[in-house]
């Protein structure tokens, strides 16, 4: 069992990445309880519950894990089960109470302040047990949380990509506690003709070195809706170009795995759609193109250590003068691949992604100024 809140894993093959989250599933499970019923106890004041979980699991540092993390234990009816540290930020939306405030609390005060405000929560709470914790406490009402199983997520994509594209190759997945994510690289020239085309228009010749590439997350604790992300890997380095925003799905009732199907046959019409958003960077002609990086990037709230590695990166192959809104755009695309090197995964990656998306809707003249930004 793994029930270390900081787990994770990394999958190089396929099957890999179906066989762990069928079995995964097999030992998890949801239970629904009235919010107003549950409770949040103290491990360091409740040892004899304590000793009985780690005998009832057989996993005898459980609760050293959980004491280092959250320190809490939820009890629901005659269960109790560890709090995992992804569980927390639902917890607290469950209950209705929020802010940084709370975790510098003191454990025993911290239950008391959860188990207050639950007591006057109505409605059902939708509690995700997987490895032995708590991983989540979602609304449990019919107008709350939808569950879409991580297993049929990310068979259907499989299915759907290997069975459309035979040059379909699987790059990668990860799973942890908060997130899986999985990555498909795309080699089919119809998908990619019209970007061979623009870009030798625009003086990159790639010598054949351009395909495509679509990353599927999905989260059981709210982390991220079933989400499917599309971009172009360049070059013999295949660094990444995010072509637009993702094609997202929440886990809300309304949402369905017929809906999660309609995304993934949209996903690849989004890159003919994509095209004339590219384009339009050629003709985008930047006089301070370093200020222009930070400046989008700082917007879109990237960390400032990644902004200067990306800036510096530029920099060192810059040579000087105006350059296109095409070459900026690839420049913060490559904070991905900077990230990836520095051994970034899982959500930190997805949210990179997505941040460096919205840059494409900002205006990119506000910062084309010379001096250093504020």
């Amino acid at each position: 069992m793994n029930y270390q809140d900081d787990f994770s894993i990394n999958f190089t093959k396929e099957d890999q990445l179906h066989g762990f989250l069928e079995e995964l599933e097999e030992r998890a499970g949801w239970d629904v309880r009235p919010s107003n019923s549950i409770r949040v106890l103290p491990a360091e004041e409740n040892e004899a519950l304590c000793q009985q979980i780690t005998e009832e699991l057989k996993e005898t540092e459980i609760i050293k894990d959980t004491c280092q993390n959250t320190g809490l234990l939820l009890k629901m009816g005659r269960s109790v089960y560890p709090l995992g540290k992804s569980s927390l930020s639902t917890l607290k939306s469950r209950a209705r109470v929020n802010g940084n405030a709370l975790s510098d609390l003191e454990k025993p005060k911290l239950a008391r302040i959860l188990n207050d405000c639950l007591k006057v929560t109505r409605g059902d709470a939708l509690i995700r047990i997987q490895e032995g914790k708590v991983r989540a406490v979602h609304g449990g009402d019919e107008s709350d949380y939808c569950i879409l199983p991580m297993t049929e997520i990310f068979g259907t994509a499989s299915s759907y990509i290997n069975g459309k594209y035979d040059e379909a190759k699987f790059k990668g997945g990860y799973y942890d506690h908060t997130m899986a994510t999985a990555t498909w690289e795309i080699e089919d020239e119809e998908l990619v003709s019209a970007y061979r085309s623009a870009l030798r228009n625009y003086r990159e010749d790639l010598n054949g070195q351009l395909s495509a590439a679509v990353r599927v997350s999905s989260s059981d604790v709210g982390a991220s809706g079933a989400n499917i992300y599309y971009s172009l890997l360049i070059g013999e380095e295949k660094r990444p170009l995010v072509l637009g925003k993702a094609l997202k799905l929440a886990h809300e009732k309304k949402a369905s795995m017929a809906k999660f199907d309609a995304n993934m046959s949209m996903a690849f019409a989004r890159y003919e759609e994509a095209l004339s958003g590219l384009e339009r960077l050629f003709h985008i002609y930047l006089n301070h193109p370093a200020n222009v990086i930070t400046g989008l990037m700082k917007r879109v709230n990237i960390g400032k250590k990644l902004i200067a590695e990306t800036v510096e990166q530029f920099n060192a192959a810059y040579m000087g003068g105006a350059c296109s809104g095409y070459d900026v755009y690839c420049a913060i695309c490559n904070s991905i691949f900077i990230s990836e090197v520095n051994g970034v995964q899982g959500k930190a990656l997805a949210d990179l992604e997505e941040a460096i998306s919205r840059c494409l809707t900002l205006r990119w003249s506000e910062y084309d100024i010379p001096g250093d930004l504020k």
